[in-house]
């Protein structure tokens, strides 16, 4: 009996170095909690697997709960659970902003690639949906007021946008996100610079639906095909690619600042597999060992 016990533990403890493998920090909401019970609870703090912030989760507007259904992929890693994101209902025809937030335990400097995973809710013209890097004390959450902004969906269009510097960039073309669909967001950052000083710092996302990330799987997530990729629903596209160069900032990615994931106009957004890695777009998408 202590030897199954044994056998037990470690391979969960394999299985949880391997989640983990070149990871800065994850969040797959693999909670203890029940399903639906509202994040900032005891049982919904934090995923078990969980690494690398300073505080727990906590809801910042609307609502946000535990779901034991998970966004995965199958040539990427996952861990169960997720976590449903709701709008604050204003009226029976709109929503206002909904988000949860955590802190981050450490600085990022120079490179860094990152990526989380969505499934939508209904959408309008004016939705959004994407995760905001703020700073901890921002009393007006918005993909303007954050330090950097990527969505999938942007209000006024179909298609997504950067935020930063108190503005918004389009993504331009490509094919917009589907109510009920799985999509995986692909971010890379460089030239961040270090706390007070100045960087030129150039963001860029992809957004990938399920057929693409098998393709992208197969080819080892190698950037320089994601640049070379047309926008588009095809296997071999991109849903959409966007990216904002920033000259003389001293914007980054600081101990401290909050990951949030947002939404406004819409509601029942499922948000899972927050990962950022300074090692490569492969652990930070997480690609499974063959």
């Amino acid at each position: 009996m202590q030897f199954k016990k044994l056998l037990i533990f470690i391979i969960t403890l394999l299985s949880v170095s391997t989640l983990l493998n070149g990871l800065d920090l994850y969040e797959g909401f693999d909670c203890k909690g029940k399903k639906n019970l509202p994040f900032g609870e005891f049982g919904s703090l934090g995923g078990e697997s969980s690494i690398g912030w300073m505080s727990t989760w906590q809801i910042g507007n609307g609502n946000a709960v535990l779901s034991k259904k998970d966004i995965s992929f199958s040539p990427l890693i996952s861990s169960g659970g997720s976590a449903v994101v709701k709008g604050e209902r204003k009226n029976q025809n709109f929503f206002a902003n909904g988000y949860m937030f955590r802190q981050t335990d450490q600085a990022f400097e120079g490179e860094v690639f990152g990526s989380f995973r969505v499934v939508p809710g209904f959408m309008t013209e004016d939705t959004v949906v994407g995760m905001i890097f703020a700073l901890p004390n921002t009393s007006d959450m918005s993909v303007r007021n954050g330090l950097f902004a990527i969505c999938p969906k942007r209000w006024g269009g179909k298609l997504g946008m950067i935020g930063a510097k108190g503005k918004t960039y389009k993504v331009v073309e490509g094919s917009p996100c589907v109510n009920g669909e799985e999509y995986l967001v692909i971010w890379k950052m460089s030239g961040l610079p270090k706390t007070g000083e100045e960087g030129n710092v150039s963001l860029s996302f992809w957004v990938l639906n399920s057929k693409q990330v098998d393709y992208f799987s197969s080819k080892n997530f190698d950037e320089k095909l994601f640049n070379l990729a047309e926008p588009g629903s095809l296997e071999n596209n991109v849903c959409q690619f966007g990216r904002k160069d920033l000259k003389s900032t001293k914007r980054s990615l600081y101990k401290g600042i909050i990951l949030t994931p947002f939404v406004f106009n819409t509601t029942n957004v499922r948000f899972d597999e927050i990962r950022v890695s300074k090692n490569s777009i492969q652990d930070a998408v997480g690609v499974k060992v063959k």
